[in-house]
């Protein structure tokens, strides 16, 4: 009898908790991922990215290797432009733009970190502002990127 007793406690108790669970929003994106970091281009829905590598005092190598002098690095950092060939990679709706809002125009006063994620890109592209190729201005980002193309995220990067 008690064995009943605990089998339909514990099956009344599944059915429960599976009631009263949400609904999980579907993620219609997944996958390996790369990471890219660069200057950025945009056209339509095309994303070029110029690549770059920060170098920083702990980068010996490339220091020496480049020749780099402290003069160089004035703010502790050297950005080197590994080729002259843009990557290619294409925007989606999903597509997540993270940013910081120092002026505060997508994020409240008070919000100390003024990190900003958006997937609007109008928006994005109004806090930097684009050229007349399409290129935002030299502000350094961050991209993550489906194997396939697909932009997942991109992100500044910010420097002083």
């Amino acid at each position: 009898m008690r064995k009943k007793f605990a089998l339909s406690l514990a099956i009344l108790c599944m059915v429960g908790f599976t009631g009263c669970a949400s609904k999980a929003k579907e993620q219609t994106s997944s996958g390996p991922y790369d990471l890219y970091e660069g200057y950025l281009t945009i056209d339509g829905d095309q994303l070029l990215i110029n690549d770059f590598e920060f170098i920083d005092g702990a980068d010996q190598y490339w220091i020496n290797k480049l020749k780099l002098t402290s003069e160089d690095m004035l703010n502790g950092y050297y950005i080197h432009d590994v080729s002259d060939e843009l990557l290619s990679f294409t925007l989606t709706e999903e597509t997540r733009y993270n940013f910081y809002d120092t002026m505060a125009q997508f994020v409240s006063e008070d919000n100390k970190d003024r990190l900003y994620t958006t997937t609007n890109i109008d928006v994005f592209l109004e806090k930097f502002g684009i050229d007349e190729t399409g290129a935002l201005r030299k502000t350094p980002f961050e991209v993550q990127a489906f194997e396939d193309g697909r932009v997942i995220s991109i992100s500044e990067i910010f420097v002083n």
